[in-house]
């Protein structure tokens, strides 16, 4: 009978005996990043990803803990497996690059990263920072691949993909409250060659501490002084009240925030300097800080996203119905403190600012406002200075551009002054009864309809009033006053509800202009006495007795 041969079964190995025979025997076998660590075994050795950016980074490890996952292969490879999305997105932070550190602005959705050469914050947009992120780990890769594998550094971790995980958790890390560049304006400016103490005017270097993401552009000298600008430019075109108002308003210009919430309007003669005087404004303050003002726009959906970062709103040589639009009363908002959310082309950022602009308008023309019945509103934020004087007989080309290059810090320093003045009048603007009047006189005209409508005519059950009669009336009403009167098409638009809201009258289309024919107008209402003898008065060549004009209360 044959012998039946069986195989006798080796014992089952374990796991562990298992991966120790795959593993081949080496002199010195390369440890995982984290026994290298542990054991303090870094002397000779190649240095790991780890061990470089704890190095590079030495504040980060014990809040952010490690900054690579690391793996081993069955050869017995060690390998970069991940990284640790909060280490790298706290290395743009003040922790990681104390001298560049990068913030985010929640209230914006952006981030902003200073820039130690200039002295600001300055806007980065996201591919920027996986550029930044990307370049890190190239380095770290490169700077340890004697360690281990860093093919995930230099590849796979580096696309855009996994890069955005850092700047998700960046918007939380780095996030700073909706004020961060808004503090201590008042105590501190930017200058162009550093930060001035504007409590003893000392000079200091510039530091992310401050927290600015604008700067003048010029430097500051405290000895500089300005004569062609003050004797040339601005004495010969201003009396001193209204160079001191001017003063002061610019000394709110250089603290980038409307803190008197204020817009100044220069208005009068046709090249009498206020272009001038505002191009050397701008120059101070830095075009990359300006924004050009169009109030036919302000009521649409992109207008105002292009203040985000500006401090001051220019109209420069605006027309007469610049603050007639629907959009100027948002005029109101841009200087008032007021928050607004902002939308731009191409994106889904909905940034909310609080809107405090400095605005200054020029004009050679009357100016009337778009008052919607807010009168009061307007009369707290306007700041009238009028050019009445004569246009220099000689011009000198170029002035503003002499003067920036010659006495820029001169200015300056004028400019200083001014704020100390505003700030001692605990930052109101302040205007004498001469200045008020010029402002109550530009808004009394702004409604120089429903003025005329309280002022210059009469209930009588047994009159009718044409509007063409009534129209002649209301041009001699505001010839008499030196204003500017309404086309007639405008004041018919408008004349008919200014009568309804003071006398309940509609208008009816039956009323006879005296020639038999119907036309519309009023019944029951004609103009006042004095009107009539003002109308009377222009045929006949006799001035009437004149009256005073209705009024603000003080």
């Amino acid at each position: 009978m044959s012998k039946t041969l069986t195989r006798k079964k080796s014992p089952k190995k374990s796991v562990a005996t298992r991966w120790t025979k795959k593993i081949p025997a080496v002199a010195n076998p390369k440890p995982t990043v984290n026994s290298q660590n542990q054991n303090g075994n870094n002397g000779a050795a190649a240095i790991t990803p780890e061990r470089w950016l704890n190095e590079k980074f030495p504040l980060l490890l014990n809040q952010f803990g490690n900054p690579i996952l690391t793996g081993m292969t069955r050869q017995g490879t060690v390998y970069v497996k991940d990284i640790g999305e909060d280490f790298f997105a706290a290395t743009l932070g003040d922790k990681g690059s104390p001298n560049a550190p990068t913030i985010f602005l929640p209230t914006e959705s952006k981030f902003y990263t200073y820039v130690p050469t200039e002295g600001i914050f300055v806007h980065q947009r996201d591919p920027v920072l996986f550029a930044k992120l990307s370049q890190l780990l190239l380095d770290c890769a490169r700077a340890s691949r004697n360690s281990c594998n860093t093919s995930a550094l230099e590849f796979g971790l580096r696309d855009s993909a996994n890069l955005g995980g850092v700047l998700e958790k960046g918007r939380g890390l780095l996030q700073v409250s909706q004020d961060f560049f808004s503090t201590d304006l008042t105590k501190f400016i930017p200058c162009a060659n550093g930060m001035l103490r504007l409590s003893d005017k000392t000079l200091l270097p510039f530091d992310p501490k401050y927290g600015r993401r604008n700067k003048l552009a010029v430097p500051y000298k405290p000895k500089a002084k300005c004569p062609v600008f003050l004797d040339t430019l601005m004495r010969s075109a201003l009396d001193a009240d209204a160079l001191d108002v001017l003063q002061r308003w610019c000394g709110l210009a250089l603290i980038g925030e409307n803190v008197a919430q204020r817009i100044l309007i220069l208005i009068g003669t046709p090249g009498g300097g206020k272009g001038t005087f505002v191009r050397v404004l701008t120059g101070i303050i830095g075009g990359a800080n300006v924004a050009s003002l169009r109030t036919q726009l302000l009521a649409e959906r992109f207008e105002v996203g292009r203040f985000l970062g500006k401090t001051l709103l220019y109209g420069a040589d605006v027309p007469e119905n610049f603050l007639n639009h629907r959009g100027a009363s948002v005029l109101k908002s841009l200087t008032g403190a007021d928050p607004m959310t902002l939308e731009f082309k191409r994106s889904n950022e909905s940034p909310l600012i609080v809107c405090k602009f400095n605005v200054i308008v020029t004009c050679n023309s009357r100016l009337t406002v778009h008052l919607e019945g807010d009168t009061e509103a307007w009369r707290r934020r306007l700041a009238v200075i009028t050019y009445d004087k004569p246009k220099p007989p000689k011009v000198i080309a170029d002035l503003d551009q002499q003067i920036l290059a010659n006495e820029a810090s001169g200015v300056l320093n004028w400019m200083i002054e001014g704020l100390d003045k505003i700030r001692g009048e605990g930052w109101q603007l302040k205007l004498n009864d001469r200045q008020q009047k010029t402002v109550d006189d530009l808004l009394l005209e702004s409604d120089s309809d429903n003025l005329f409508v309280r002022e210059a005519l009469v209930r009588d059950d047994e009159s009718e009033l044409a509007v063409e009669d009534c129209f002649a009336a209301y041009v001699e009403f505001c010839n008499e006053r030196g204003w500017s009167a309404l086309t007639k098409n405008t004041f018919s638009r408008k004349i008919g509800d200014a009568v309804v809201r003071a006398y309940g009258c509609t208008v009816h289309h039956d009323i006879s202009n005296g020639n038999g024919k119907a036309q519309r107008g009023w019944r029951g209402l004609r103009v006042s006495e004095r009107i009539s003898q003002l109308q009377a008065s222009t045929i006949t060549g006799k001035s009437p007795t004149p009256q005073k004009t209705g009024q603000f209360n003080k």
